[in-house]
């Protein structure tokens, strides 16, 4: 099985590798691949910073805990401390942690900031979906921080298996953005009528990581309709120019609204066929926004309407671009718009052989 993973994986690098690196524009933060704390067991007090661990094992991750605990199936947590030389400027950075077996909740010094799959009593494997969380720069330090990883494997392989990207990143398209829209908004899974205009309140709202998969923050299966909501402020130095609204992708379904104004929907996008409609969550959603819906402080609300697994405004960047920045991203994004399907192909295959 070895020897097939191998030769999958060396097909996809030489066939896809240069395309992707044009794809996707991260800058790595933090590279967490190697020794990791480890121990088996399970206690929410080893979710804390201070928690006393010198009697925990090492491990290397990516890699099977299997690797070091043969036949081991159960609760076990990972430790990890890290450094920064120096804080990103946008809000929200990304923590990617590859492909978990079968259940993870994430903590960064001390606070949680992600969870796929459901723990008992309400168990569900995730064991095939890519980890990506949003951890905010305010919860970092660039001195020293902590991640624990809390898994739980059901039986066969355990642990975090695999992983293209292993660490924290910045998005550098996030800061081409004029307006930073990424981080917390509120949101609704219900719809009282009316969701869209400025006159509803949402006081009573939850809120919501943006972009991130709502499954992840607590809606664990939800599939139907959720509305999402932010306010902004337009700066002086942006009024008469011509801007677009970057909404990252979408799963599945959008319509957007700028106070109470439609201003698009993924049914208007060029790559949109309403004959492949499965196609809506591997689209970039940029809209250009009509210069007189604007004012100096904005109501965007966002309905999106999601079929079945993940949902949401799940990856970025988000925000508001200059027209002189929208061809470039266009370029860059169009490669990986075009090549959703075969990326999620190899993923399965290497998931099926490994």
């Amino acid at each position: 099985m070895a020897n097939k993973t191998y030769i999958i994986y060396l097909f996809i690098l030489l066939a896809f590798s240069s395309s992707e690196l044009k794809a996707s524009d991260w800058k790595m933060l933090v590279d967490l691949k190697g020794r990791w704390q480890f121990t088996v067991g399970d206690d929410p007090e080893w979710a804390r910073p201070e928690t006393d661990t010198h009697d925990w094992d090492f491990i290397d991750a990516p890699k099977a805990w299997e690797h070091y605990y043969e036949g081991y199936n159960g609760y076990a947590w990972y430790r990890k401390k890290f450094g920064l030389t120096e804080l990103p400027k946008t809000k929200m950075v990304h923590l990617f942690l590859g492909f978990i077996d079968d259940v993870d909740e994430v903590f960064i010094n001390g606070q949680k900031v992600g969870q796929t799959g459901g723990f008992f009593p309400n168990y569900e494997t995730a064991y095939d979906k890519e980890r990506h969380y949003l951890v905010p720069v305010s919860l970092l330090s660039n001195s020293e921080n902590t991640i624990v990883i809390r898994v739980y494997d059901e039986g066969r392989e355990g642990g975090i298996l695999r992983a293209d990207k292993f660490g924290l990143y910045s998005d550098l398209d996030q800061d081409r953005m004029v307006v930073d829209l990424s981080g917390m908004w509120k949101f609704s899974t219900d719809n009282f009528g009316q969701m869209n205009s400025p006159q509803t309140s949402d006081e009573q709202w939850n809120e919501i990581y943006v972009p991130m998969n709502w499954e992840s923050q607590g809606y664990a299966d939800y599939n139907g309709t959720a509305w999402y909501r932010k306010r902004f402020a337009l700066p002086e130095s942006l009024k008469g120019e011509e801007l677009y609204l970057v909404l990252g992708k979408i799963d599945d379904y959008d319509e957007v609204y700028l106070n109470g104004h439609e201003i698009g929907s993924v049914e208007e996008l060029d790559g949109y066929s309403r004959f492949q409609r499965n196609n809506a969550w591997s689209l970039y959603r940029i809209y250009k926004i009509p210069s007189n819906y604007l004012r100096s402080k904005n109501l965007l609300s966002v309905q999106v309407e999601d079929v079945f697994e993940f949902g949401g405004i799940y990856e970025g960047p988000v925000g508001i671009m200059k027209a002189e920045d929208i061809q470039g991203f266009r370029e860059r994004t169009r490669w990986q718009e075009q090549n959703s399907g075969w990326n999620s192909f190899f993923q399965e295959l290497i998931r099926l052989f490994d």
